[in-house]
């Protein structure tokens, strides 16, 4: 029996509403409303979606963040739950649990929907030319001067190897952090929120992530993020823009 709720998030929207939009495995989509809150919902069996199949479950995964996305547009917002937020049916109603739900939470949802209203969640990644920097840095005269020295013995032919090798990291380092704290204060001006992710991802041996961020943003600033973008990144720089999301990095702390 279908007695449970699938939840896929919340917006601001003080009325029920049969929205008629196709959740997962084409489930229809309805708001269950409290106070001025309402839950995008539909009816389900209290057991979470679950395959054997990995391709199955990134489908469902989809259709999931779909809903999302065209809440976004609908509601000009959405408070973004993971897959497989399911309310059950306890001492009362499946739908009872939730109104209570949303009306215990009612000031911490104002609180994230002020934040988040009219806005969509961006992926920055910025990459840098580790081995074309190398190669810029190494002809530079500092490190000429070094080179220039070899040829006095094998034990100082090597010290001085070493030596020069050490300083171009160095310098290469120097750089990159340089336009990695320069390129994310300007950034930061011209985003409402925004986070450093983490994790360091290597692309390929010549090409590394230096910088990955997720921006909260509406569209009216998306023109001037992109300027910045595309003036900042040169030879030796280069990055990816993905999105839009549901905010999901900015309701987190929020909502667990």
């Amino acid at each position: 029996m279908n007695d449970a709720l699938y939840v896929y998030g919340v917006v601001k929207f003080g009325f029920d509403l049969d929205w008629r939009e196709a959740g997962i495995n084409g489930e229809n989509v309805y708001t269950i409303s409290e106070n001025s809150f309402s839950a995008l919902v539909h009816n389900c069996e209290e057991k979470p979606y679950i395959s054997e199949n990995p391709a199955k479950i990134k489908e469902l995964i989809i259709e999931h963040n779909n809903i999302l996305d065209r809440a976004i547009k609908y509601f000009d917002g959405v408070i973004p739950l993971h897959f497989n937020t399911i309310i059950k049916k306890g001492e009362n109603s499946s739908q009872d649990a939730l109104k209570k739900w949303l009306n215990d939470n009612k000031e911490r949802l104002e609180r994230i929907w002020d934040k988040i209203e009219s806005k969509k969640e961006y992926g920055v990644r910025i990459y840098y030319e580790k081995e074309k920097i190398m190669q810029e840095v190494s002809s530079s005269k500092e490190i000429e001067n070094i080179q220039g020295q070899e040829g006095k013995g094998l034990g100082l032919s090597y010290l001085l190897q070493s030596k020069a090798k050490t300083k171009i990291n160095e310098i290469v380092w120097d750089k990159v952090n340089e336009f990695k704290n320069k390129f994310y204060s300007d950034i930061k001006k011209v985003t409402n929120d925004l986070k450093i992710n983490p994790s360091r991802i290597f692309i390929d041996e010549e090409k590394d992530l230096l910088l990955s961020l997720s921006i909260l943003a509406d569209e009216r600033q998306m023109p001037k993020i992109k300027r910045i973008l595309e003036r900042k990144m040169g030879n030796d720089f280069s990055f990816q823009l993905t999105g839009p999301f549901a905010p999901y990095s900015f309701v987190e702390d929020e909502t667990a």
